[in-house]
């Protein structure tokens, strides 16, 4: 937690004097938030050493990221069933205030501290990535399969980013839109679950440090052999996640998670992705979430192995 805490000014938020409390006097994270940007998780390699933009700068990637993305609303090619367009696409557009070239501040070179092997095994699953092949359901990854993309709100998907959080007393519930996935977070001091009760998205356990809610996930299930979109996310026994949620204004709360395990990587890593409830102010649509029933429909899995069928 005091790693955590040192990151605490890195990226500049508003601070509410006295921020919404409830009833029975903690702080109120109650309400629909969206984590999406277009600031990346990583530092680009041709920002290296730079941690950020200039407005001018921000404001040129920003029409970059809507001209990358208008390009979804055009024909696909022959031969190509094509994807989403933008009616279902509803990616941030904005960049974070103050312009940060990325979501990790620690390390200072806003890099995933990955070991080699681990390195290695991660950018071959990304580069498989719909192309394949796809002997089996297995093939596709866990997303494809309507499962989920891993633990931690860090804006990674080009749609879906929002995430309503509920409370009590003793209890944080956060419903996240994408994969419909929620987590009832206790605050009570329980101890985590047995070692050998492994869950997708890890035993999350809350408790307040001041006006500060840390919840720390551990007792991750072992899913690290399936194929993951963001390999850093899937779930494994070694995997240790911690997050805190400070409410700072009254559409603000800022939100950073730290990311441990000696297996993956050479230290723990840090990142910072404040949430917003002025969905606007960061190009997506605004509004109540809405049901993510994936599974329903989800004719791409058979359509993708019949197809890869035919072709052999």
């Amino acid at each position: 937690m005091r790693r955590l805490l040192m990151f605490m000014a890195l990226i500049p938020v508003g601070v509410c004097a006295d921020p919404p409390k409830t009833a029975w006097g903690a702080p109120d994270l109650q309400g629909v938030w969206t984590t999406a940007t277009s600031t990346p998780l990583e530092r680009p390699d041709r920002l290296a050493g730079r941690t950020h933009l200039t407005d001018e700068e921000a404001r040129a990637l920003e029409a970059r990221t809507e001209e990358a993305f208008a390009a979804f609303d055009k024909e696909p090619p022959p031969g190509s069933v094509g994807g989403y367009n933008r009616v279902w696409l509803d990616p941030g557009m904005k960049m974070l205030p103050g312009n940060p070239t990325s979501l990790i501040v620690d390390p200072p070179d806003g890099k995933i501290p990955w070991k080699p092997e681990a390195r290695t095994r991660s950018d071959a699953e990304q580069a498989r990535y719909g192309v394949g092949p796809y002997y089996s359901y297995l093939d596709l990854d866990t997303g494809e399969r309507c499962i989920s993309d891993g633990v931690t709100m860090a804006p990674l998907q080009p749609y879906n980013m929002n995430f309503q959080i509920f409370q009590t007393e003793d209890m944080i519930a956060i419903n996240q839109e994408m994969y419909h996935e929620y987590r009832i977070i206790p605050l009570d001091g329980r101890p985590h679950i047995d070692p050998a009760i492994g869950q997708w998205l890890g035993d999350a356990r809350g408790r307040w440090e001041g006006d500060t809610l840390v919840i720390e996930s551990r007792r991750f299930a072992t899913k690290n052999h399936y194929h993951w979109a963001w390999p850093w996310r899937a779930s494994r026994a070694g995997l240790k996640i911690t997050e805190s949620l400070r409410r700072v204004d009254e559409n603000t709360i800022d939100y950073r998670f730290t990311v441990e395990d000696p297996d993956m990587f050479t230290r723990s890593w840090t990142a910072i992705s404040p949430m917003t409830s002025d969905q606007a102010s960061r190009g997506v649509t605004a509004g109540r979430l809405y049901e993510y029933a994936c599974h329903e429909g989800n004719y791409a899995l058979a359509n993708v192995l019949k197809g890869a069928a035919g072709r052999e």
